[in-house]
């Protein structure tokens, strides 16, 4: 551990996995709550006096309702079916109508639309909000200007006209809510009415649901797409297992995936995505010392500065993940993994605050990266996949998007068309 002084603020820096049990450990003293009452102001518009609900206790039971509403069983299958269903709707609408049809596509454009249909078809129900594009242009226009927001300077405002095109929608959606939206929205709205919060600060806030939604999910789509369909052999190597291990049916009578068999049954599918994850993750998950708190006996972490646990460092560790730490390895995540600790692997987060709708997303890039596998070719029309493009570093998310996206021809494979 080291520390980084800014002015007046340390930054304890926590760069490796055997730290972060320990961090987890002290969860009390070293707290996530200051930064969901942060979040609540500079994102969700909160009133005073709903910024003073989530500096309480109460935050707490708000993060329990999130991982009950997004919990294994039959809320989320239900949820996973309707996102399951607009995937299939969109996966179609990008493949070429003729038999030996081209369609040419801009993949990060196409990424971020389906993911945004997908997952609010799971969240918000079938009629969402987000059906609007000029809610959807609004929502990524506000989410390109929320580094501005953190530290309020936004001049010009045009980042918060985009988010009240976002709040005004969710005020109209919320005041009719579908007979199919998820247990998870309820969940955050019950919570929200017990805690007394007035109905206007409830509609911002459940409108900044959309960032934890998409905004992570977006750009490891891209990037497993990416890394899969840039490695034919790896990709032919896929295609087998998805087909032998999780599809049924004909071309006549149709095709069914069974989605758990991509979980259980296709580590070499699981694998591409996890290494994508370990590669492409650039997080650093930060927690604000509450009290003074002596770590591992050693190191002194005085109250009101920050500890962060960067996830780069702890994924290229070769004591870890061996000399290769640092390449891509769309095997590596099929071996024994026993002797790895838990904590080597902080794509989601660290506990007692994991990203509690891991589950929901794994399962959607699953659906597509099979589908899109199984069913398509993808190329870059210029030929090649370029091996290092450059990055938005100023994203606000756990992954970084490129600057350029790649512009993709698309081809149907007929074989298995249906």
């Amino acid at each position: 551990m080291y520390t980084v002084a800014i002015f007046n603020t340390k930054l304890y820096i926590a760069k490796t996995s055997r730290l972060i049990p320990l961090i987890q450990k002290t969860s009390k003293t070293l707290s996530f709550r200051p930064f969901m009452q942060t979040a609540a102001k500079l994102m969700g518009d909160a009133k005073p006096e709903t910024f003073e609900v989530f500096g309480t206790e109460w935050v707490d039971s708000f993060s329990h309702a999130h991982k009950n509403g997004l919990a294994t069983g039959p809320f989320l299958d239900e949820q996973n079916l309707r996102m399951g269903d607009r995937a299939l709707i969109d996966i179609e609408q990008l493949l070429p109508v003729e038999k030996d049809g081209v369609a040419k596509v801009n993949l990060l454009e196409w990424a971020q639309y389906a993911v945004v249909q997908a997952s609010a078809c799971g969240i918000f129900g079938v009629e969402h909000p987000f059906l609007d594009p000029k809610v959807d242009q609004a929502f990524w226009k506000w989410q390109s200007y929320l580094p501005l927001h953190m530290v309020n300077l936004d001049i010009t405002g045009k980042g918060y006209a985009a988010r009240q095109i976002v709040f005004d929608a969710f005020r109209k959606y919320n005041k009719n809510l579908p007979s199919d939206v998820s247990f998870i929205y309820k969940e955050r709205l019950r919570s929200m009415q017990e805690a007394g919060i007035d109905e206007d600060d409830i509609c911002k806030q459940q409108a900044t649901f959309g960032t934890a939604a998409f905004a992570n999910t977006v750009p490891i789509m891209y990037w497993t797409i990416y890394e899969l369909f840039s490695r034919p052999d790896l990709l032919e190597e896929v295609r087998k297992e998805v087909i032998e291990q999780a599809v049924s049916g004909d071309k006549e009578s149709g095709f069914k995936v069974d989605v758990a068999a991509l979980k259980t049954k296709c580590p070499l599918t699981l694998s591409v995505f996890q290494e994508t994850q370990r590669l492409r993750h650039v997080h650093a998950n930060i927690r604000k010392v509450t009290e003074d708190t002596l770590l591992d006996g050693k190191y002194l972490l005085k109250a009101g500065h920050y500890v962060m646990m960067p996830g780069q460092p702890v994924h290229t560790n070769t004591s870890t993940w061996g000399p290769t730490a640092d390449q891509f390895d769309p095997y590596r995540f099929t071996k024994d993994s026993s002797d790895r600790k838990a904590s080597s692997f902080v794509a989601w987060g660290a506990p007692p605050h994991l990203c509690p709708a891991r589950q929901f997303a794994t399962t959607e890039i699953l659906i597509v990266i099979a589908l899109l596998a199984v069913r398509s070719d993808i190329a870059p029309v210029k030929g090649e996949w370029v091996k290092n493009p450059a990055l938005n570093t100023g994203d606000m998310a756990t992954v970084y998007t490129p600057k350029k996206s790649v512009e993709v021809e698309v081809r149907k494979r007929d074989d298995w068309d249906n």
